[in-house]
């Protein structure tokens, strides 16, 4: 099966089928069953990116100005608390625990994922003192 081409399917009758040579191809390759499994939509995964990309811009922004070594898993961390996505643990200690909640394109749909990602760059834009818009165009011609 060939990396080159993407491999294009089609719903047909309920069924998947090959849209394009390559899918065909790697069709023709299979043995025996096959499990696939479709996770989010178009918009859900760019967004995620968009996430990701300014992430990684705003990183060594944020550690620059305050002498910090944040990694962009830290940077989202902190953004889930800070957003409230998740819940406070109290424990028997009396201390408090947040466990936050995924992110993940299970967990949210495109509603959610598009409300997500808006706060967080309107926080990270908060938190940089860089135009939300500035980041994105950024993160947009880094990933070009």
């Amino acid at each position: 099966m060939s990396d080159k081409a993407p491999l294009a399917f089609e719903a047909h009758l309920g069924m998947l089928r090959p849209a394009n040579a390559a899918a065909e191809a790697a069709m023709r390759e299979i043995r025996g069953r096959v499990r696939v499994e479709i996770r989010g939509g178009v918009a859900n995964q760019r967004r995620r990116g968009l996430y990701w990309s300014v992430a990684g811009l705003v990183v060594p922004l944020l550690n620059e100005a305050h002498d910090l070594t944040l990694d962009e898993q830290d940077l989202h961390d902190i953004t889930r608390q800070k957003l409230g996505v998740g819940r406070w643990i109290d424990l028997p200690s009396g201390d408090r625990r947040f466990k936050p909640a995924s992110t993940s394109n299970r967990a949210m749909n495109e509603a959610q994922r598009s409300e997500y990602t808006s706060r967080a760059l309107h926080l990270w834009s908060t938190w940089t003192g860089v135009d939300v818009t500035t980041l994105q165009d950024e993160a947009r011609h880094e990933a070009a």
